[in-house]
């Protein structure tokens, strides 16, 4: 883009005046101003939306309004200079009215952590990336009130895997389920609930599924056939793909397997720099290989409206806006493997389904598993993924692509939510070396399940490393632990006591009271936020959870005194109670089963609600917590 002319600004509006070649666009554009937009000569189009994206032509004439947070980008899609104007200003009542009254589509949502790959036991870097993070967000849109559901599975074919089979003498299905069953071991553990959680006892439909899904690709025209170079290994491995080959990252030289995890860019077979077998470390040679490809660039506009929505979250807009400035590879459809689902086209019959292309059949198979269980029907679905940044291309550029060429209509990715890696005392976790740490040796340690994923979530590695440090951790929770107990300690003791066990009536109100009640709201309001796709962000959670209970403990110190008037004494008893509820109702998505119980002792028994206001504890009703630990 060409500015023409400095920007003019006066006191309140600013304007200038641009240009766009042939074939040339702006970068997607979302601010806090009102634009006016003006054509001068040429021809183009805008895309433009806050959360539907539409196009509009330009012509020569045109004007067009863009509200405060609606997206847009311009494009000259004409043989001549396309030459704009724009008029800019700032209007805060309507950038108020907007952040606070977010559009709010009541459309079932499905969260999609990476499915994990079967070929070692679940550590908890592996828990504290996209796992533990996506059952929060699950269980916090559950407490908007959304129908949500949460699919994941070990369902697929990775060379990781066939290479952890040749080296412990098991068959590929054999290593696949015990490492499966582990997985769902240490869900079980971690009160991790998936309503699908798919394996290859699913492969008939999975297969069914995937011919399904190739064979529209080919009836859409999306797939060209070319001939490639390929690493191969010429001491008797063959065609060498993924994990059964390393060498250097073109892109930043890297040392690498199958994906980079340095820049996170995708690595074509015939750019791979050095290429060498990982069976026999030797050199490999190049040799032709003709395969189906699915060419990418043709539909960067399915990125290019992801990225103007706002569904990458955190790094991510800066990485595929990145991706964006270069043209998008082909994506090949096969590799040569042993293991995997057969590609159904002639001549290409001895090669095998690639992992990345994978990613859609296997959401897809979890789909069907999920309509076949509940009442999900055909209509719109919001779609969340949670995945480890080193999975950034496969997630963000080559899933939501494939998926939109096989069905464009009915699903939305409304959030792209990644995370850095997990980190043991500092360095990486590594199983092959032995610095590892396993969810289920934790608890046998005494630390709860609850509290573990309170922790992980505390230390969540959102946008930059963090580190797990096992005294650090017993020590953090531990203070955490003794604050609850300390606090339903105070107010069991003052119903006991004051009130013969029973939850007293409000009584009269001074400042403090109204004081902790605003808290309250205010607490409250945050946690709807923060719950929220466009909030969601499991460390603030974390810590509003930790802030809001030690205001409970003040406030319980402070106010549930036998000096205090009879009156002032029951409202100070009475809201102390509406604090743990919000404490456990704002808890819950995080520590399910422990918030759970607090809640039923304050005499409720179904899903926390966010939806309503503040919430009081029934007066008459018993709080004992006889013998109960928190």
């Amino acid at each position: 883009m060409k500015k023409l002319r400095d920007n003019v600004a006066t006191r309140h509006f600013n304007a200038s005046k641009f240009s766009l070649e042939r074939g040339e666009s702006t970068t997607f554009d979302c601010h806090a101003d009102h634009e006016m937009l003006f054509v001068f000569s040429g021809v183009g189009e805008v895309t433009y939306g806050d959360g539907t994206l539409s196009t509009e032509q330009l012509t020569p004439g045109d004007m067009i309004l863009m509200p405060p947070f609606a997206a847009h980008l311009i494009e000259n899609t004409g043989a001549q200079t396309l030459v704009m104007g724009n008029v800019w200003w700032e209007d805060r009542q309507t950038i108020d009215e907007r952040v606070k009254a977010p559009k709010c589509e009541r459309r079932p949502r499905v969260v999609l952590p990476s499915f994990t790959t079967p070929n070692g036991r679940m550590h908890l870097g592996h828990l504290a990336g996209p796992v533990v993070a996506a059952d929060i967000f699950t269980r916090a849109q559950r407490a908007l009130g959304f129908d949500c559901y949460q699919l994941c599975g070990s369902l697929g074919f990775q060379t990781h895997v066939g290479i952890t089979a040749a080296r412990e003498g098991r068959s590929y299905r054999e290593t696949s389920r015990t490492y499966s069953d582990d997985f769902l071991a240490n869900y079980r553990l971690l009160k991790i609930d998936f309503d699908v959680f798919a394996t290859l006892d699913e492969l008939p439909r999975f297969e069914e599924i995937a011919r399904e899904f190739l064979t529209a690709l080919d009836a859409g025209g999306h797939l060209i056939e070319k001939t490639t170079r390929v690493p191969y290994c010429e001491h008797g491995h063959g065609y060498l793909f993924e994990a059964n080959v390393r060498g250097l990252c073109p892109h930043c030289g890297e040392k690498i397997s199958s994906e980079c995890e340095n820049c996170g860019l995708f690595v074509p077979d015939e750019e791979l720099v050095d290429p060498v077998c990982n069976h026999c470390h030797r050199a490999a040679a190049w040799r032709p290989l003709k395969r189906m490809f699915v060419p990418l660039e043709p539909h960067r506009v399915v990125l290019e409206r992801l990225l103007m929505s706002g569904a990458y979250v955190g790094k991510m807009p800066d990485f595929v806006a990145k991706v964006l400035q270069q043209k998008l590879p082909n994506i090949p459809l096969g590799i040569s493997s042993s293991e995997g689902v057969a590609l159904p086209f002639r001549g290409q019959e001895d090669l095998k389904l690639y992992s990345a292309v994978e990613l859609v059949p296997r959401f897809l198979t979890a789909q069907d598993m999920l309509a076949s269980s509940t009442e999900l029907g055909s209509g719109e679905v919001e779609l969340a993924l949670f995945f480890g940044s080193d999975n950034a291309y496969l997630r963000c550029i080559i899933f939501p692509i494939l998926l939109h060429l096989f069905d464009a209509s009915r699903f939305h990715i409304v959030g792209f939510f990644a995370n850095e890696f997990y980190q043991l005392d500092g360095y990486k976790l590594s199983t092959s070396r032995g610095h590892v740490i396993y969810a289920d040796d934790l608890i046998r340690q005494g630390i709860p399940a609850d509290w573990l994923r309170l922790y992980v979530c505390h230390t969540r590695p959102a946008v930059a490393a963090t580190s797990f440090s096992l005294g650090e951790a017993f020590d953090w929770i531990e203070r955490r632990r003794r604050r609850l107990a300390s606090v339903i300690q105070i107010i069991s003791n003052a119903v006991e006591t004051h009130h013969r066990g029973t939850v007293p009536e409000p009584g009269t109100w001074e400042r403090l009271h109204r004081a902790f009640y605003q808290q309250l709201c205010e607490r409250r309001h945050e946690g709807r936020r923060l719950f929220s796709v466009e909030g969601f962000e499991p460390r603030q959670i974390a810590e509003l959870i930790d802030r809001l209970l030690r205001d409970l403990d003040r406030f319980a110190v402070e106010s549930l005194h036998s000096r205090y008037h009879p009156g002032i004494e029951r409202a100070a008893c009475a809201l102390s109670l509406v604090g743990l509820r919000l404490w456990a109702t704002l808890g819950w998505p995080v520590m399910p089963e422990l918030c759970t119980a607090v809640l039923a002792r304050l005499g409720s028994r179904e899903t926390p609600c966010l939806n309503r206001a503040l919430q009081w504890v029934p007066a008459g009703r018993s709080f004992d917590i006889g013998g109960w630990a928190a």
